[in-house]
Protein backbone atom coordinates (compact mmCIF):
# COMPACT_ATOMS: atom_id res chain seq x y z
CA UNK A 1 0.00 0.00 0.00
CA UNK A 2 1.02 3.64 -0.38
CA UNK A 3 1.16 5.95 2.60
CA UNK A 4 -0.13 9.09 0.81
CA UNK A 5 3.01 11.24 0.94
CA UNK A 6 3.44 14.57 -0.78
CA UNK A 7 6.82 15.83 -1.94
CA UNK A 8 7.68 17.50 1.35
CA UNK A 9 6.69 14.64 3.63
CA UNK A 10 8.20 11.93 1.44
CA UNK A 11 11.67 13.49 1.40
CA UNK A 12 11.66 14.93 4.92
CA UNK A 13 14.29 12.51 6.31
CA UNK A 14 16.80 13.52 3.64
CA UNK A 15 16.17 17.05 2.41
CA UNK A 16 13.91 20.03 3.12
CA UNK A 17 11.43 20.67 0.31
CA UNK A 18 9.42 23.79 -0.40
CA UNK A 19 5.75 23.35 0.42
CA UNK A 20 4.63 24.31 -3.06
CA UNK A 21 2.98 21.00 -3.78
CA UNK A 22 0.78 19.34 -1.19
CA UNK A 23 -1.14 16.80 -3.22
CA UNK A 24 -0.46 13.13 -2.56
CA UNK A 25 2.00 11.60 -5.01
CA UNK A 26 0.44 9.02 -7.32
CA UNK A 27 3.39 6.68 -7.86
CA UNK A 28 7.16 6.34 -7.86
CA UNK A 29 9.59 5.08 -10.49
CA UNK A 30 13.19 5.29 -11.63
CA UNK A 31 12.26 3.91 -15.05
CA UNK A 32 11.24 6.76 -17.33
CA UNK A 33 8.97 4.40 -19.25
CA UNK A 34 6.88 3.63 -16.19
CA UNK A 35 6.27 7.01 -14.59
CA UNK A 36 2.74 7.97 -13.56
CA UNK A 37 0.96 11.29 -13.92
CA UNK A 38 1.25 13.02 -10.57
CA UNK A 39 4.01 10.66 -9.47
CA UNK A 40 7.72 10.76 -8.56
CA UNK A 41 10.64 10.16 -10.90
CA UNK A 42 13.96 9.26 -9.27
CA UNK A 43 16.74 10.26 -11.66
CA UNK A 44 19.84 8.29 -10.68
CA UNK A 45 23.36 8.58 -11.98
CA UNK A 46 24.56 5.27 -13.44
CA UNK A 47 27.35 3.75 -15.50
CA UNK A 48 25.24 3.98 -18.67
CA UNK A 49 24.03 7.55 -18.20
CA UNK A 50 21.80 9.65 -15.97
CA UNK A 51 18.07 9.48 -15.41
CA UNK A 52 17.86 13.14 -16.39
CA UNK A 53 18.68 12.08 -19.94
CA UNK A 54 14.96 11.22 -20.09
CA UNK A 55 13.69 14.35 -18.33
CA UNK A 56 11.68 15.74 -21.25
CA UNK A 57 9.76 12.49 -21.60
CA UNK A 58 8.89 12.12 -17.93
CA UNK A 59 7.76 15.75 -17.74
CA UNK A 60 5.56 15.20 -20.78
CA UNK A 61 4.06 12.22 -18.95
CA UNK A 62 2.95 14.56 -16.16
CA UNK A 63 5.15 13.67 -13.18
CA UNK A 64 4.73 15.94 -10.17
CA UNK A 65 8.18 15.52 -8.61
CA UNK A 66 11.65 14.89 -10.04
CA UNK A 67 14.27 13.88 -7.49
CA UNK A 68 17.69 13.86 -9.09
CA UNK A 69 21.25 12.93 -8.20
CA UNK A 70 23.75 15.77 -8.59
CA UNK A 71 26.91 15.01 -10.53
CA UNK A 72 29.54 17.22 -12.15
CA UNK A 73 28.31 19.03 -15.23
CA UNK A 74 24.62 19.26 -14.35
CA UNK A 75 23.01 22.71 -14.20
CA UNK A 76 20.66 22.74 -11.21
CA UNK A 77 19.03 26.00 -12.20
CA UNK A 78 18.32 24.82 -15.74
CA UNK A 79 16.85 21.56 -14.44
CA UNK A 80 14.65 23.41 -11.95
CA UNK A 81 13.44 25.83 -14.64
CA UNK A 82 12.58 23.00 -17.04
CA UNK A 83 10.62 21.19 -14.33
CA UNK A 84 8.73 24.33 -13.19
CA UNK A 85 7.68 25.11 -16.74
CA UNK A 86 6.12 21.66 -16.93
CA UNK A 87 4.36 22.10 -13.59
CA UNK A 88 6.68 19.75 -11.73
CA UNK A 89 8.87 20.20 -8.68
CA UNK A 90 12.58 19.35 -8.81
CA UNK A 91 14.73 18.36 -5.84
CA UNK A 92 18.46 17.66 -5.95
CA UNK A 93 19.42 14.94 -3.49
CA UNK A 94 23.12 14.00 -3.14
CA UNK A 95 23.85 10.25 -3.13
CA UNK A 96 20.33 9.52 -4.33
CA UNK A 97 21.45 6.08 -5.55
CA UNK A 98 22.15 5.15 -1.94
CA UNK A 99 18.84 6.57 -0.68
CA UNK A 100 16.48 5.30 -3.40
CA UNK A 101 15.68 2.08 -1.57
CA UNK A 102 14.75 3.96 1.62
CA UNK A 103 12.66 6.53 -0.28
CA UNK A 104 10.75 3.75 -2.03
CA UNK A 105 10.28 1.87 1.25
CA UNK A 106 8.84 5.04 2.81
CA UNK A 107 6.55 5.61 -0.18
CA UNK A 108 5.12 2.07 0.15
CA UNK A 109 4.81 2.33 3.95
CA UNK A 110 7.76 0.05 4.76
CA UNK A 111 6.35 -3.29 3.53
CA UNK A 112 9.43 -5.28 4.56
CA UNK A 113 8.61 -4.61 8.21
CA UNK A 114 5.44 -6.67 7.78
CA UNK A 115 7.28 -9.69 6.39
CA UNK A 116 9.90 -12.17 7.39
CA UNK A 117 12.53 -11.53 4.70
CA UNK A 118 15.26 -14.09 4.04
CA UNK A 119 18.11 -13.02 1.75
CA UNK A 120 20.17 -15.58 -0.16
CA UNK A 121 23.47 -14.70 -1.80
CA UNK A 122 26.50 -16.50 -3.20
CA UNK A 123 27.99 -17.32 -6.58
CA UNK A 124 25.94 -20.44 -7.29
CA UNK A 125 22.85 -22.01 -5.76
CA UNK A 126 20.85 -18.86 -4.94
CA UNK A 127 17.78 -19.81 -6.95
CA UNK A 128 17.71 -23.36 -5.66
CA UNK A 129 18.14 -22.37 -2.02
CA UNK A 130 15.49 -19.65 -2.35
CA UNK A 131 12.95 -21.99 -3.94
CA UNK A 132 13.64 -24.84 -1.51
CA UNK A 133 13.31 -22.43 1.43
CA UNK A 134 10.01 -21.10 0.04
CA UNK A 135 8.77 -24.68 -0.38
CA UNK A 136 9.68 -25.45 3.23
CA UNK A 137 7.99 -22.27 4.47
CA UNK A 138 4.89 -23.13 2.50
CA UNK A 139 4.83 -26.52 4.23
CA UNK A 140 5.39 -24.99 7.67
CA UNK A 141 3.17 -21.91 7.64
CA UNK A 142 1.80 -21.26 4.14
CA UNK A 143 1.67 -17.81 2.54
CA UNK A 144 5.30 -17.74 1.39
CA UNK A 145 6.82 -16.14 -1.69
CA UNK A 146 10.09 -15.88 -3.57
CA UNK A 147 11.87 -13.07 -5.43
CA UNK A 148 14.69 -13.95 -7.78
CA UNK A 149 16.00 -15.08 -11.13
CA UNK A 150 13.04 -17.31 -11.98
CA UNK A 151 10.44 -14.70 -11.00
CA UNK A 152 8.68 -13.21 -8.01
CA UNK A 153 5.50 -14.08 -6.14
CA UNK A 154 3.93 -17.26 -4.84
CA UNK A 155 5.64 -20.39 -6.13
CA UNK A 156 2.55 -21.46 -8.06
CA UNK A 157 2.10 -18.08 -9.77
CA UNK A 158 5.46 -16.46 -10.47
CA UNK A 159 5.74 -13.15 -12.28
CA UNK A 160 8.68 -12.81 -14.65
CA UNK A 161 11.82 -11.04 -13.45
CA UNK A 162 14.30 -9.21 -15.66
CA UNK A 163 17.08 -9.42 -13.08
CA UNK A 164 18.01 -11.63 -10.14
CA UNK A 165 17.36 -8.65 -7.86
CA UNK A 166 15.17 -5.84 -9.17
CA UNK A 167 15.81 -2.09 -8.96
CA UNK A 168 15.25 -0.48 -5.52
CA UNK A 169 11.79 0.86 -6.34
CA UNK A 170 10.55 -2.39 -7.88
CA UNK A 171 11.82 -4.35 -4.87
CA UNK A 172 9.72 -2.25 -2.50
CA UNK A 173 6.69 -2.25 -4.82
CA UNK A 174 6.78 -6.03 -5.02
CA UNK A 175 7.15 -6.41 -1.27
CA UNK A 176 4.12 -4.14 -0.85
CA UNK A 177 2.10 -6.24 -3.29
CA UNK A 178 3.06 -9.43 -1.47
CA UNK A 179 1.93 -7.91 1.82
CA UNK A 180 -1.38 -6.97 0.20
CA UNK A 181 -1.77 -10.60 -0.91
CA UNK A 182 -1.36 -11.88 2.63
CA UNK A 183 2.18 -13.23 2.23
CA UNK A 184 3.98 -13.73 5.54
CA UNK A 185 7.50 -14.71 4.45
CA UNK A 186 9.56 -13.98 1.35
CA UNK A 187 12.86 -15.49 0.26
CA UNK A 188 14.88 -13.11 -1.91
CA UNK A 189 17.89 -13.82 -4.09
CA UNK A 190 20.37 -10.99 -3.57
CA UNK A 191 22.92 -10.40 -6.30
CA UNK A 192 26.32 -8.75 -5.96
CA UNK A 193 25.15 -5.98 -8.32
CA UNK A 194 22.16 -5.29 -6.07
CA UNK A 195 24.35 -5.06 -2.99
CA UNK A 196 26.96 -2.86 -4.66
CA UNK A 197 24.25 -0.56 -6.04
CA UNK A 198 22.26 -0.30 -2.79
CA UNK A 199 19.12 -1.78 -4.36
CA UNK A 200 18.14 -3.56 -1.13
CA UNK A 201 19.58 -1.04 1.33
CA UNK A 202 16.21 -0.54 3.06
CA UNK A 203 15.09 -4.17 3.06
CA UNK A 204 14.95 -5.36 6.70
CA UNK A 205 16.40 -8.82 6.22
CA UNK A 206 15.77 -11.16 9.13
CA UNK A 207 18.01 -13.96 7.83
CA UNK A 208 20.99 -13.98 5.46
CA UNK A 209 22.18 -17.15 3.71
CA UNK A 210 25.52 -17.73 1.99
CA UNK A 211 25.75 -20.54 -0.56
CA UNK A 212 29.13 -20.93 -2.26
CA UNK A 213 31.59 -18.21 -3.23
CA UNK A 214 33.60 -18.45 -6.45
CA UNK A 215 34.09 -15.91 -9.23
CA UNK A 216 31.49 -14.15 -11.35
CA UNK A 217 30.69 -10.70 -12.73
CA UNK A 218 34.32 -9.57 -12.71
CA UNK A 219 33.45 -7.46 -15.75
CA UNK A 220 31.53 -5.30 -13.26
CA UNK A 221 33.40 -5.69 -9.97
CA UNK A 222 36.91 -5.77 -11.40
CA UNK A 223 38.36 -8.32 -8.99
CA UNK A 224 37.36 -11.35 -6.94
CA UNK A 225 38.06 -9.37 -3.76
CA UNK A 226 35.65 -6.60 -4.78
CA UNK A 227 33.04 -9.18 -5.79
CA UNK A 228 33.31 -10.93 -2.43
CA UNK A 229 33.19 -7.59 -0.60
CA UNK A 230 29.89 -6.78 -2.29
CA UNK A 231 28.42 -10.12 -1.24
CA UNK A 232 29.52 -9.62 2.36
CA UNK A 233 27.37 -6.48 2.63
CA UNK A 234 24.29 -8.66 3.12
CA UNK A 235 25.74 -9.97 6.38
CA UNK A 236 26.26 -6.47 7.79
CA UNK A 237 22.57 -5.50 7.60
CA UNK A 238 21.57 -4.12 11.06
CA UNK A 239 18.22 -5.97 11.11
CA UNK A 240 19.80 -9.44 10.82
CA UNK A 241 18.89 -11.90 13.53
CA UNK A 242 20.14 -15.07 11.84
CA UNK A 243 23.02 -16.01 9.54
CA UNK A 244 23.20 -19.31 7.67
CA UNK A 245 26.72 -19.90 6.41
CA UNK A 246 28.43 -22.48 4.24
CA UNK A 247 31.23 -23.43 6.60
CA UNK A 248 33.04 -25.42 3.88
CA UNK A 249 33.57 -22.12 2.05
CA UNK A 250 36.41 -19.80 3.09
CA UNK A 251 34.17 -16.72 2.93
CA UNK A 252 31.49 -18.50 4.95
CA UNK A 253 33.99 -19.41 7.66
CA UNK A 254 35.28 -15.84 7.69
CA UNK A 255 31.76 -14.47 8.13
CA UNK A 256 31.04 -16.94 10.92
CA UNK A 257 34.08 -15.73 12.84
CA UNK A 258 33.10 -12.07 12.37
CA UNK A 259 29.37 -12.42 13.15
CA UNK A 260 27.80 -10.26 15.83
CA UNK A 261 27.39 -11.94 19.19
CA UNK A 262 23.65 -11.23 19.33
CA UNK A 263 22.96 -13.04 16.04
CA UNK A 264 22.08 -16.69 15.72
CA UNK A 265 24.68 -18.40 13.53
CA UNK A 266 23.92 -21.69 11.79
CA UNK A 267 26.79 -23.38 10.00
CA UNK A 268 26.15 -25.98 7.35
CA UNK A 269 28.42 -28.20 5.29
CA UNK A 270 30.55 -31.30 5.68
CA UNK A 271 32.93 -29.80 8.27
CA UNK A 272 32.80 -31.36 11.73
CA UNK A 273 31.85 -28.04 13.35
CA UNK A 274 28.77 -27.59 11.13
CA UNK A 275 25.44 -27.31 12.95
CA UNK A 276 23.85 -29.00 9.94
CA UNK A 277 26.53 -31.49 8.94
CA UNK A 278 26.15 -33.58 5.81
CA UNK A 279 27.67 -36.94 6.75
CA UNK A 280 26.75 -39.19 3.82
CA UNK A 281 25.20 -38.86 0.38
CA UNK A 282 24.30 -41.81 -1.80
CA UNK A 283 23.09 -41.54 -5.42
CA UNK A 284 19.81 -43.34 -6.11
CA UNK A 285 17.90 -43.94 -9.32
CA UNK A 286 15.52 -41.02 -8.72
CA UNK A 287 17.65 -38.77 -6.57
CA UNK A 288 19.79 -38.94 -3.46
CA UNK A 289 19.80 -40.44 0.00
CA UNK A 290 21.02 -37.84 2.48
CA UNK A 291 22.29 -38.39 6.01
CA UNK A 292 23.17 -35.50 8.28
CA UNK A 293 23.46 -34.32 11.84
CA UNK A 294 21.19 -31.47 12.94
CA UNK A 295 20.68 -29.62 16.24
CA UNK A 296 17.66 -31.88 16.85
CA UNK A 297 19.34 -35.18 15.94
CA UNK A 298 20.35 -37.40 13.03
CA UNK A 299 18.41 -37.27 9.76
CA UNK A 300 18.19 -39.94 7.05
CA UNK A 301 16.16 -38.60 4.12
CA UNK A 302 15.47 -39.13 0.43
CA UNK A 303 15.81 -36.18 -1.93
CA UNK A 304 14.22 -36.07 -5.37
CA UNK A 305 17.22 -34.00 -6.47
CA UNK A 306 20.50 -34.60 -8.30
CA UNK A 307 23.95 -33.53 -7.16
CA UNK A 308 25.89 -33.06 -3.95
CA UNK A 309 25.61 -29.28 -4.35
CA UNK A 310 21.82 -29.57 -4.59
CA UNK A 311 21.78 -31.60 -1.39
CA UNK A 312 23.82 -28.83 0.22
CA UNK A 313 21.37 -26.25 -1.15
CA UNK A 314 18.54 -28.17 0.50
CA UNK A 315 20.46 -28.22 3.78
CA UNK A 316 21.02 -24.46 3.55
CA UNK A 317 17.31 -23.89 2.99
CA UNK A 318 16.48 -26.11 5.95
CA UNK A 319 18.86 -24.22 8.24
CA UNK A 320 17.38 -20.91 7.09
CA UNK A 321 13.75 -21.58 7.91
CA UNK A 322 13.32 -24.59 10.20
CA UNK A 323 13.63 -24.36 13.97
CA UNK A 324 13.02 -27.05 16.59
CA UNK A 325 11.72 -29.64 14.09
CA UNK A 326 12.14 -33.31 14.92
CA UNK A 327 14.33 -35.52 12.71
CA UNK A 328 11.24 -37.30 11.37
CA UNK A 329 9.58 -33.99 10.49
CA UNK A 330 12.75 -32.85 8.72
CA UNK A 331 12.89 -36.10 6.74
CA UNK A 332 9.29 -35.61 5.62
CA UNK A 333 9.91 -32.03 4.54
CA UNK A 334 13.08 -32.86 2.63
CA UNK A 335 11.38 -35.71 0.80
CA UNK A 336 8.75 -33.27 -0.50
CA UNK A 337 11.23 -30.84 -2.06
CA UNK A 338 10.76 -30.48 -5.80
CA UNK A 339 13.49 -29.60 -8.34
CA UNK A 340 13.70 -26.02 -9.52
CA UNK A 341 13.07 -25.50 -13.28
CA UNK A 342 16.38 -25.40 -15.12
CA UNK A 343 18.38 -26.44 -12.06
CA UNK A 344 19.64 -30.02 -12.55
CA UNK A 345 16.28 -30.74 -14.13
CA UNK A 346 15.95 -34.33 -15.41
CA UNK A 347 14.47 -35.33 -18.77
CA UNK A 348 14.07 -39.07 -19.34
CA UNK A 349 12.75 -41.01 -22.33
CA UNK A 350 12.64 -44.71 -23.06
CA UNK A 351 15.87 -46.04 -24.60
CA UNK A 352 17.46 -42.58 -24.62
CA UNK A 353 20.24 -40.95 -22.66
CA UNK A 354 19.45 -39.12 -19.43
CA UNK A 355 19.34 -35.38 -20.14
CA UNK A 356 19.86 -32.74 -17.46
CA UNK A 357 19.33 -29.00 -18.04
CA UNK A 358 21.14 -26.71 -15.63
CA UNK A 359 21.86 -23.00 -15.31
CA UNK A 360 25.57 -23.63 -14.59
CA UNK A 361 27.34 -20.59 -16.06
CA UNK A 362 30.36 -20.30 -13.79
CA UNK A 363 33.38 -22.60 -13.47
CA UNK A 364 32.36 -23.81 -10.03
CA UNK A 365 28.78 -24.51 -11.05
CA UNK A 366 29.83 -26.36 -14.20
CA UNK A 367 32.27 -28.52 -12.27
CA UNK A 368 29.66 -29.31 -9.61
CA UNK A 369 27.03 -30.21 -12.20
CA UNK A 370 29.37 -32.50 -14.16
CA UNK A 371 30.60 -34.25 -11.02
CA UNK A 372 27.02 -34.73 -9.86
CA UNK A 373 25.83 -36.17 -13.16
CA UNK A 374 28.84 -38.50 -13.40
CA UNK A 375 27.50 -40.33 -10.35
CA UNK A 376 24.30 -41.12 -12.28
CA UNK A 377 26.04 -42.09 -15.55
CA UNK A 378 26.70 -45.70 -16.56
CA UNK A 379 28.10 -44.79 -20.00
CA UNK A 380 29.66 -41.60 -21.37
CA UNK A 381 29.09 -38.08 -20.07
CA UNK A 382 28.36 -35.33 -22.60
CA UNK A 383 28.52 -31.60 -21.97
CA UNK A 384 26.87 -28.96 -24.16
CA UNK A 385 27.65 -25.36 -23.19
CA UNK A 386 28.91 -21.92 -24.20
CA UNK A 387 29.67 -18.64 -22.44
CA UNK A 388 27.85 -15.32 -22.50
CA UNK A 389 29.20 -12.43 -24.52
CA UNK A 390 29.99 -9.04 -22.97
CA UNK A 391 30.49 -10.74 -19.61
CA UNK A 392 33.43 -11.99 -17.52
CA UNK A 393 35.91 -13.12 -20.19
CA UNK A 394 38.30 -14.58 -17.64
CA UNK A 395 36.05 -17.52 -16.81
CA UNK A 396 35.81 -18.87 -20.36
CA UNK A 397 39.11 -20.73 -20.48
CA UNK A 398 38.51 -22.03 -16.95
CA UNK A 399 35.15 -23.48 -17.98
CA UNK A 400 36.78 -25.05 -21.03
CA UNK A 401 39.31 -26.77 -18.80
CA UNK A 402 36.56 -28.00 -16.48
CA UNK A 403 34.49 -29.45 -19.33
CA UNK A 404 37.48 -31.14 -20.97
CA UNK A 405 38.57 -32.68 -17.67
CA UNK A 406 35.21 -33.96 -16.45
CA UNK A 407 33.18 -34.80 -19.57
CA UNK A 408 33.87 -37.53 -22.12
CA UNK A 409 32.43 -35.48 -24.99
CA UNK A 410 32.21 -31.69 -25.19
CA UNK A 411 30.05 -29.74 -27.63
CA UNK A 412 30.58 -25.97 -27.66
CA UNK A 413 27.71 -23.76 -28.75
CA UNK A 414 26.24 -20.30 -28.37
CA UNK A 415 24.99 -19.12 -25.02
CA UNK A 416 24.02 -15.43 -25.23
CA UNK A 417 26.72 -13.98 -27.49
CA UNK A 418 25.29 -10.45 -27.32
CA UNK A 419 27.64 -8.03 -29.12
CA UNK A 420 30.60 -10.41 -29.26
CA UNK A 421 31.59 -12.71 -32.08
CA UNK A 422 30.44 -16.26 -31.26
CA UNK A 423 33.63 -17.58 -32.82
CA UNK A 424 35.80 -15.47 -30.50
CA UNK A 425 33.90 -16.73 -27.44
CA UNK A 426 34.37 -20.34 -28.55
CA UNK A 427 38.09 -19.68 -29.16
CA UNK A 428 38.45 -18.30 -25.61
CA UNK A 429 36.78 -21.43 -24.17
CA UNK A 430 38.99 -23.73 -26.25
CA UNK A 431 42.09 -21.90 -25.03
CA UNK A 432 41.56 -23.57 -21.66
CA UNK A 433 41.23 -27.07 -23.10
CA UNK A 434 44.25 -29.30 -23.63
CA UNK A 435 45.44 -29.24 -27.24
CA UNK A 436 44.61 -32.91 -27.70
CA UNK A 437 41.05 -32.43 -26.43
CA UNK A 438 38.49 -33.25 -29.06
CA UNK A 439 35.36 -31.20 -29.05
CA UNK A 440 32.61 -30.38 -31.48
CA UNK A 441 31.53 -26.85 -32.28
CA UNK A 442 27.90 -26.33 -33.30
CA UNK A 443 27.00 -22.67 -32.95
CA UNK A 444 23.25 -23.10 -33.37
CA UNK A 445 22.16 -24.17 -29.90
CA UNK A 446 19.12 -26.18 -30.98
CA UNK A 447 21.20 -28.03 -33.57
CA UNK A 448 23.87 -28.71 -30.95
CA UNK A 449 21.34 -30.25 -28.56
CA UNK A 450 19.73 -32.30 -31.34
CA UNK A 451 23.13 -33.56 -32.47
CA UNK A 452 24.10 -34.78 -29.02
CA UNK A 453 20.74 -36.44 -28.44
CA UNK A 454 21.23 -38.37 -31.68
CA UNK A 455 24.82 -39.36 -30.87
CA UNK A 456 24.43 -40.39 -27.22
CA UNK A 457 23.77 -44.00 -26.23
CA UNK A 458 21.00 -44.93 -23.79
CA UNK A 459 23.55 -45.50 -21.01
CA UNK A 460 24.99 -42.00 -21.48
CA UNK A 461 24.10 -38.76 -19.73
CA UNK A 462 23.97 -35.28 -21.23
CA UNK A 463 24.43 -32.00 -19.37
CA UNK A 464 23.09 -28.95 -21.20
CA UNK A 465 24.52 -26.07 -19.23
CA UNK A 466 24.38 -22.31 -19.10
CA UNK A 467 20.83 -21.16 -19.76
CA UNK A 468 18.69 -23.31 -17.48
CA UNK A 469 15.27 -21.68 -17.13
CA UNK A 470 15.89 -18.92 -19.69
CA UNK A 471 13.50 -18.63 -22.61
CA UNK A 472 15.45 -16.26 -24.87
CA UNK A 473 18.82 -16.12 -26.57
CA UNK A 474 20.41 -12.67 -26.83
CA UNK A 475 22.20 -11.99 -30.11
CA UNK A 476 23.82 -8.79 -31.34
CA UNK A 477 20.72 -7.48 -33.08
CA UNK A 478 17.80 -9.44 -31.70
CA UNK A 479 16.41 -11.80 -29.13
CA UNK A 480 15.36 -15.28 -30.17
CA UNK A 481 12.78 -17.42 -28.40
CA UNK A 482 14.88 -20.32 -27.14
CA UNK A 483 14.45 -22.63 -24.19
CA UNK A 484 16.76 -25.57 -23.50
CA UNK A 485 13.95 -27.17 -21.50
CA UNK A 486 11.45 -26.88 -24.34
CA UNK A 487 14.02 -27.99 -26.91
CA UNK A 488 14.78 -31.18 -25.00
CA UNK A 489 11.11 -31.90 -24.33
CA UNK A 490 10.31 -31.53 -28.03
CA UNK A 491 13.23 -33.63 -29.24
CA UNK A 492 12.75 -36.51 -26.85
CA UNK A 493 9.89 -38.85 -27.73
CA UNK A 494 8.59 -38.68 -24.19
CA UNK A 495 9.42 -36.52 -21.21
CA UNK A 496 9.26 -37.98 -17.75
CA UNK A 497 9.95 -36.12 -14.49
Amino acid sequence: MMAGYNARSLLAPWVAVEAQATQALAGISLDSRRVERGGVFLALSGSQGHGLDYLSGVLAAGVALVVWEPVAGLDAQAIDTQCRRAGAQSVALPALSQHASAIAARFYDYPGRQLRVIGVTGTDGKSSVAHYAAQLLEHLEGNSAVMGTLGWGRLDALNLSEHTTADPVSVQARLAELVARGVRSVVMEVSSHALAQHRVAAVPFDTAVLTYMGRDHLDYHGSVAAYHAAKKRLFAVPSLARQVLNIDDAVGRELAQAAAAEQAIYRYGEAVDADYQLTALTPESQGLRLQMNTPSGGVDAHLALLGRFNAMNAVAALAAVVEDASPSAIETMLAKLQPVPGRMERFVASARALVVVDYAHTPGALEAALRALREHTAGKLWCVFGCGGDRDRGKRAIMGEVAARLADHVVLTNDNPRQESPESIIAAIRAGMPAQSACQVVLDRVEAIASVLNQADPADAILIAGKGHETEQILADRRLALSDRDTVAQLLPRQVG
